[in-house]
């Protein structure tokens, strides 16, 4: 059976021209037709009325199996693995009530990503589309050593990379740096050699598996812009004493086609700002100077780490446009350019028959106005309908938000 959506505006792609008076229809979870409603098909109808239909969101960096109104400082969680599946779920669904409708899960224990990934598409409520990494490659005591993706040295990695493959992950994470939110691990300090992150890309590869680098310090984006790696997760720019943005480098990365997820979050807004590792117009000065220079920039919020909330997606996106980010290459980042980094622009992305129902509807035009991102009206995930649900921000009270900030900024070293 065919549904009509219906509604007064369509933006099928973030480049294309807004459609008056539009429709989208849907037949078993895939788009058959995008355009104006005088064209549109017979089928179920269902009258949106006043909102844009555009592509549903994709979050190319989340952590399912967090839970960011718990207060944690560390990526060490209880070892109940029923109780982590719950989460994942739960807030998978949270993700919907966002308009995210594809996320990338970069980081869960053991194989529980691959596992919630396949579970999702089962169950009898609406679901975002998943793709898991699995545990993180990470070194001896590294950043999310905890997740249990330890390798040391080039035969180690590799095996790992095997290991992750035959599991059935969809992309490769690998700890290029340390971590604020690992005891011991200074997100400035890089952990990997040039040499075994380029052994480590080369066997992902072979396996048709794109890598992507947790790397926040200066000398392990250097690393890992040498090893060849296809994303880049932060790129915080990280010294010792704050931040240093260094526009050779920074050119090489955009220049070998590297994307770059800058994680951009509740965390970074000017309300409620406490990123640990430098100043709020240091960290959007050096996001600015990045996209001036071309860099391919994606939507990841690194949402479930504290004060970081799921439903608050739009966040991230409204501080890429104070970057410096048009509407449209907002939403770009958001929707197409966001599904090619992740190797799904024959999936989803856009408006277009042939491809996932992955759609949301919003009040106004967000074009004109991002904060429309805010809270869809409704959302599609692969043409199952979802009504978004109201939340409570994690983690308000003043006294809880000093503690975790005092507690982030020591780990960054800069207490």
């Amino acid at each position: 059976m065919t549904e009509v959506y219906t509604a007064a505006r369509l933006l099928a792609s973030s480049s294309a021209a807004l459609t008056p008076d539009a429709a989208v229809c849907v037949e078993d979870g895939v788009i058959t037709y995008a355009g104006p409603r005088e064209s549109a098909p017979a089928g179920d109808s269902v009258d949106l009325g006043d909102v844009t239909l555009l592509p549903g969101l994709i979050d190319c960096h989340v952590h399912l199996y967090l839970d960011p109104a718990a207060g944690a400082v560390s990526l060490a969680g209880e070892a109940e693995r029923d109780a982590q599946r719950d989460r994942m779920i739960a807030n998978a669904r949270r993700l919907l009530d966002a308009g995210v409708t594809t996320a990338r899960d970069l980081g869960a224990p053991g194989t529980l990503g691959t596992e919630v990934r396949d579970l999702l598409p089962t169950l009898p409520e609406a679901a975002p589309r998943v793709l898991a990494a699995n545990a993180p490659i990470t070194v001896t005591g590294g950043h999310a050593e905890s997740m249990g993706g330890v390798a040391d040295g080039v035969s180690e990695l590799r095996a790992r990379v095997r290991a992750h493959a035959e599991a059935g992950v969809d992309l490769i994470k690998v700890m290029t740096t340390g971590g604020f939110m690992t005891p011991g691990s200074h997100p400035s300090e890089a952990r990997y050699t040039t040499a075994e992150l380029t052994a480590l890309v080369a066997e992902a590869h072979a396996h048709g598996l794109p890598v992507t680098t947790h790397a926040l310090g200066v000398e392990g984006i250097d690393r890992a812009v040498a090893a060849g790696v296809d994303c880049i997760e932060h790129c915080g720019w990280v010294t010792r004493t704050g931040t240093r943005f260094d526009p050779a480098l920074a050119a090489r990365l955009v220049a070998a086609g590297i994307a770059v997820s800058p994680t951009m979050n509740s965390a970074c807004t000017a309300a409620e700002y406490f990123c640990p590792w430098d100043e709020r117009s240091a960290v959007l000065g050096n996001l600015r100077r990045l996209l001036d220079l071309g860099a391919t920039v994606v939507a990841g919020t690194d949402a479930g780490i504290p004060l970081v909330d799921f439903e608050r997606y739009a966040d991230g996106l409204e501080l890429l446009a104070e970057a410096g980010m048009s509407p449209r290459e907002v939403l770009a980042s958001a929707t197409d350019v966001a599904a090619s980094v992740c190797g799904l622009s024959g999936v989803t992305g856009r408006l277009e028959p042939g491809l996932s129902a992955d759609v949301i509807a919003v009040s106004g035009n967000p074009l004109e106005d991002l904060t429309t991102l805010r809270r869809p009206r409704v959302v599609l995930a692969a043409g199952r309908r979802h009504i978004p649900r109201a939340f409570a921000v994690s983690a308000t009270d003043d006294a809880e938000r000093a503690r975790l900030r005092r507690t982030m900024t020591e780990g960054a070293g800069r207490s």
